[in-house]
């Protein structure tokens, strides 16, 4: 600024009007570069740290402060990558608007680029620059519960869809509340969307009737994403079977029981002695048999059993009676 006074020190007094004209011209320019500079013209995202979950609608705002002028504004990614996105401006503010959000959102760096008059905001430090992290944790389903026996060993699975990033998910078992089984899955890629899943093989006791068997999955994020968000889990109340169920064969129906038959009695059973037998029986044996017919023993019976799966028979051969 001083060399602007160089060429008209010691004016004369002729000079004096245009000395004072060109002073003032000087002392107004200094005012406006000491207002641009000490009002600086900035970039601020709104969230600070986004986080997004796959398949939702997430606005990223871009708003610039520090320019009375009016202010035009460009995003993109530092790849050169497609964002995928709607923008809205409106004055000061940039909006950009993902709906929905895609996984491959998760590896671009976003960059906010703002112009107040003929300044270029991403040419100086105050650039900004954000990542948005995505995820995405749907409801864990449990199976596995549907025939428990008491004292019998049961294996229950627990799949969580649609997770991202699976490297850090953490799938735990109640048992009334008591972690009884911890899982991490830190060793997976996490390049999409993944379905996981978690076993817990337990033998039920009987004081378990009717207790919570939970199944909670957490994603271990350590930025902004609220508790509500980051864990889903679900529970299934405890029912067993004190016993196996037996396996004999079911007792002969009513219908059966009054189905004609031929059918025998014995006694003693190797039917050599004394034998009675009767023919189209209807009903349930009689409490006294009649008397019965002796054949030659020359030639015993035979023992089956009747049509309708109910008496034991004896079949006698051809010949004479005695």
């Amino acid at each position: 600024m001083f060399a602007l006074f160089s060429h008209i020190s010691n004016p004369s007094l002729c000079d004096l009007p245009n000395f004072l004209l060109k002073m003032e011209r000087v002392i107004l320019g200094f005012m406006m570069v000491h207002s641009i500079t000490a009002s600086a013209f900035t970039l601020d995202f709104s969230p600070l740290n986004p986080v997004a979950r796959a398949g939702d609608r997430f606005v990223l705002e871009c708003r610039a402060t520090g320019c009375a002028a009016a202010v035009s504004f460009s995003w993109r990614s530092l790849k050169d990558l497609p964002l995928n996105s709607k923008i809205e401006n409106n004055g000061s503010v940039s909006r950009q608007i993902f709906d929905p959000v895609q996984i491959d959102l998760k590896s671009t760096t976003v960059a906010c680029l703002a112009t107040c008059g003929d300044k270029i905001l991403s040419k100086r430090p105050s650039q900004k620059t954000t990542k948005v992290i995505v995820y995405s944790l749907e409801q864990p389903e449990i199976s596995g519960t549907g025939d428990m026996v008491v004292g019998q060993e049961s294996v229950f699975t627990c799949t969580v869809p649609k997770v991202f990033p699976s490297n850090v998910l953490t799938v735990q078992w109640l048992l009334n509340d008591r972690v009884v089984k911890e899982e991490e899955f830190s060793t997976s890629k996490a390049l999409s969307l993944e379905e996981i899943q978690s076993q817990y093989a337990h033998t039920p006791r009987q004081e378990e009737q009717g207790r919570a068997l939970t199944c909670k999955a957490t994603l271990n994020l350590t930025l902004d994403l609220p508790k509500d968000r980051r864990s889903r889990e679900t529970s299934v109340v405890m029912a067993m079977r004190s016993t196996p169920e037996p396996t004999t064969t079911p007792e002969p129906t009513t219908t059966q029981r009054n189905t004609p038959a031929r059918a025998g009695w014995s006694q003693p059973a190797d039917c050599t002695e004394t034998l009675g037998c009767w023919t189209n029986l209807t009903g349930a044996a009689p409490a006294s048999p009649p008397q019965p017919r002796r054949p030659s023993l020359a030639a015993p019976p035979t023992l089956g059993w009747s049509g309708a799966g109910c008496y034991s028979s004896c079949v006698f051969p051809q010949t004479k009676t005695a």
